[in-house]
C-alpha cells in the first residue's frame, strides 16, 4: 500500500495557529494560489517568531516585516524597547523538513553584515524608513543584535552553522555578545508555541509558623502552614498547583480518606501525623515586617508547585475554607528554591521525595519534559493524554489514551533482539515496561524500558497512531477467540479458542512488524482503508498462528504459559513468520 509521508503534526498546528493569528493581517504575494500560501505563511513565520520570543504585539510583528525587492535576505526588523534588534529571515518549508537553501542564508549573512556596516542605501524603502530607528538603537551601548533564521524544517547543516559563526565572530571581537544568531527550525517554533500556550507560574504570598531556614548549597523554608491558606492556593489553581508533582489526587483512596476523617474529627492533631507538602519554587523572599525569632514569617514565592503532597492537599480541599476556621489545623510546608540549583535539580528532589510513599514506576513518567510536550501537541490536535493519575481522569475513548495503555503497544514495536522481554511484559506486567536505572534491579532485562519505549524519536502522531492499531488489532483478536475448533483435533492439541485468548500481544508485534507503513501513515487518524487493512492482517495472522500453535501437539502446557514464555514466544513467531512467508512465495 502506497504511503503519502506525514507531515509532522507539530507543522500541522502551527499553521493552525498561524492562520488564527495572523490571517486578517498578512497578505500572501504570489503568481498562484501555492505561492500566496507560501508567502503568507513564511511572512507569519516571522511574525510569530518575533511575538513569541522578542515580546513584540502582534501588529508590531507583522509591521516589522520589509519582505520584498531589494530586502537584502532580511525579511523583518523589529527594535525593542531595550535596543535589542531582531533581524529575522523566514522560510516556509510545507514538508516540515530539510533546511533553508544555502544561497539563501548566505544573502541573510550578507544583508545583516551590510546593515551593520551602515550600508541602508542597499537596502528597499522599508528597511530605510527604519534607519533613524536603528542608528538610535545601534549607537546605544546595550545594543544587542539578534539574527534569527526562522524555517519549519528540521536541524540545519554545519555549512549553514559556519555562516552565522563568522557573522558572529566578526562582529562580537571587540563587543563579546553583540551579535547572536539562531535558528529556529519546527521543533523551536513548536516549544514557542507550546509556551505561549501553558498556563501562567503561580506566584503567591504564604505565611511559615516557627520556620527554619537552609541557605547552602541551595535555599529552602520551612514551616507550618495554616492548611487554610492551602484551600485558597488549590481553589485559585487547581490542577496546576500540583503542575510538577508525579500524580494529581486520587480521590477516596484509603489512605487519602483517612486524611479526610483526621480533618473532620481531630484536626489539631494533623501536623503530627501527616508528612507534610513539598514545593519547588523559582524564587522565596522573606517580606516585611521581619521576626528575628523566626516564630513567624510572610514569604513571596513566585513559580512554585507542589511536587509531594498532591494527596495531602486534595484532601485539605475536600473541605471549603471557611471548614478551617472553626476547625483549625497546619501542615508541615518545605520551600526548596531553584534558583541556583542547577538544571536537573528540581526533578531530583521529586524523585527522591516521592520514593519515601509507595509509587508506581510509570508515576515518574510525569517528571518527563518530553511527556509534557506530547500530551501538549496531542492536546492542540483534540487528543486528551493521560499521564499522570488523578480522580477525575476521563475515560479511554476515541480522543483519550494514557501513557500506562500506551506502554505495552510500544512494547510490541520493539524489533530488536531482546523483543521477546517488551512483548511478555506486555501481557504479564505492564508496570515493567516503566524500568529505569536507580529504580530496579541492575540485572533486570528491562531496566532501560521507559527509555527505549519513550525514545526522543518518538512523535505525537506516532503515539496516537499506534494507540489506534493497538486498539484495533487487539479488540480483532478478541472477536476472533470465540470460534470453535473441529472436533477431530489430535490429543494434546491446544484449542484455538485459549490460543487467541492469549496470543493478542504477539500478534500485535507481528503487525507492527507487516504493517510499518500504516504506522507511517499521514493522518492522524487512521484511514477507512487503513483500518481495513489491519483487519484483513488480523483475519491472515489469526489463522496462520493458530495453525502453526496446533502443529505441535507437544507444548506440554496452557496456551497462556506459552505466551508468557520468552522462548516459546521466540519459537512460535519464527514458525508464524516462515508460514507467512512461504505463502508469499505460493
Amino acid at each position: 500500500m502506497a504511503v503519502n509521508l506525514a507531515r509532522p503534526l507539530e507543522l500541522d498546528l502551527l499553521c493552525r495557529k498561524l492562520d488564527a493569528d495572523y490571517a486578517a493581517l498578512i497578505v500572501g504575494t504570489g503568481a498562484d494560489d501555492n505561492a500566496r500560501r507560501s508567502n503568507f505563511l513564511s511572512k507569519a513565520v516571522a511574525a510569530f517568531v518575533l511575538h513569541e520570543a522578542a515580546g513584540a504585539s502582534a501588529a508590531d510583528a507583522v509591521a516589522a516585516s520589509i519582505d520584498g525587492g531589494a530586502d537584502h535576505g532580511i525579511d523583518s526588523v523589529f527594535i525593542t524597547a531595550d535596543h535589542t534588534i531582531w533581524l529575522v529571515q523566514s522560510k516556509y518549508i510545507d514538508s516540515g523538513t530539510g533546511e533553508p537553501v544555502l544561497g539563501d542564508v548566505s544573502k541573510f549573512r550578507d544583508g545583516v553584515a551590510d546593515l551593520l556596516h551602515g550600508k541602508m542605501e542597499r537596502f528597499n524603502d522599508a528597511l530605510r524608513n527604519r534607519q533613524a530607528a536603528l542608528t538610535h538603537a545601534l549607537n546605544n551601548e546595550v545594543c544587542k543584535i539578534e539574527v534569527v533564521l526562522a524555517h519549519t524544517g528540521g536541524a540545519i547543516h554545519d555549512d549553514r552553522r559556519h555562516i552565522f559563526g563568522d557573522l558572529e565572530r566578526g562582529f562580537n571581537g571587540t563587543n563579546p555578545g553583540f551579535v547572536r544568531c539562531r535558528a529556529f527550525g519546527l521543533a523551536t517554533l513548536h516549544d514557542l508555541h507550546l509556551d505561549g500556550a501553558s498556563a501562567d507560574p503561580i506566584d503567591a504570598e504564604v505565611e511559615l509558623k516557627d520556620f527554619g531556614c537552609a541557605n547552602t548549597p541551595y535555599r529552602a523554608f520551612y514551616g507550618r502552614m495554616n492548611v487554610k491558606r492551602l484551600v485558597e492556593l488549590w481553589n485559585d489553581h487547581q490542577e496546576q498547583l500540583v503542575d510538577r508533582n508525579i500524580r494529581r489526587f486520587k480521590g477516596a483512596t484509603t489512605v487519602n480518606a483517612g486524611l479526610s476523617e483526621t480533618l473532620k474529627t481531630e484536626a489539631e492533631h494533623f501536623f503530627y501525623f501527616n508528612n507534610g507538602v513539598t514545593f519547588l519554587c523559582q524564587a522565596i523572599a522573606e517580606q516585611h515586617p521581619r521576626d528575628a525569632n523566626r516564630q513567624a514569617g510572610k514569604f513571596r514565592v513566585r513559580g512554585m508547585s507542589i511536587i509531594n503532597g498532591a494527596q495531602t492537599v486534595g484532601a485539605i480541599a475536600q473541605e471549603a475554607a471557611a471548614h478551617y476556621d472553626a476547625h483549625p489545623a497546619e501542615v508541615l510546608a518545605t520551600f526548596v528554591c531553584l534558583e541556583t540549583a542547577p538544571d536537573d535539580f528540581g526533578d531530583r528532589v521529586t524523585q527522591s521525595r516521592n520514593r519515601q510513599n509507595a509509587v508506581d514506576l510509570e508515576d515518574f513518567a510525569a517528571l518527563d519534559e518530553r511527556q509534557s510536550n506530547w500530551q501538549n501537541t496531542l492536546r492542540m490536535a483534540g487528543i486528551t493524554y493521560l499521564v499522570k493519575q488523578g480522580e477525575d481522569d476521563p475515560s479511554l475513548s476515541g480522543t483519550c489514551f494514557s501513557a500506562r495503555e500506551i506502554a505495552p503497544y510500544l512494547a510490541c514495536a520493539v524489533t530488536t533482539n531482546d523483543w521477546t522481554d517488551y512483548v511478555v511484559a506486555a501481557k504479564t506486567d505492564k508496570k515493567k515496561l516503566f524500568g529505569r536505572e536507580g529504580f530496579v534491579s541492575a540485572k533486570d532485562p528491562l531496566r532501560l524500558a521507559y527509555r527505549t519505549l519513550f525514545a526522543d524519536s518518538l512523535t505525537a502522531r506516532r503515539m496516537w497512531r499506534i494507540v489506534q492499531v493497538g486498539r484495533a488489532v487487539l479488540n480483532a483478536v478478541k472477536g476472533r477467540s470465540a470460534e470453535p475448533d473441529p472436533a477431530s483435533l489430535p490429543p494434546g492439541t491446544l484449542p484455538a479458542r485459549e490460543i487467541l485468548t492469549n496470543a493478542g500481544w504477539l500478534i500485535l508485534h507481528v503487525m507492527f512488524i507487516r504493517q510499518k507503513a500504516v504506522l507511517d501513515g499521514a493522518e492522524l487518524v487512521l484511514t477507512d482503508a487503513e483500518k481495513q487493512t489491519l483487519s484483513r492482517e488480523v483475519d491472515l495472522l489469526a489463522d496462520k498462528l493458530v495453525t502453526v500453535v496446533q502443529a505441535n501437539q507437544n507444548w506440554g502446557k496452557q496456551a497462556r504459559a506459552l505466551f508468557e514464555n520468552k522462548t516459546d514466544c521466540r519459537t512460535v513467531k519464527a514458525s508464524l513468520m516462515a508460514a507467512l512467508a512461504q505463502q508469499k512465495q505460493g
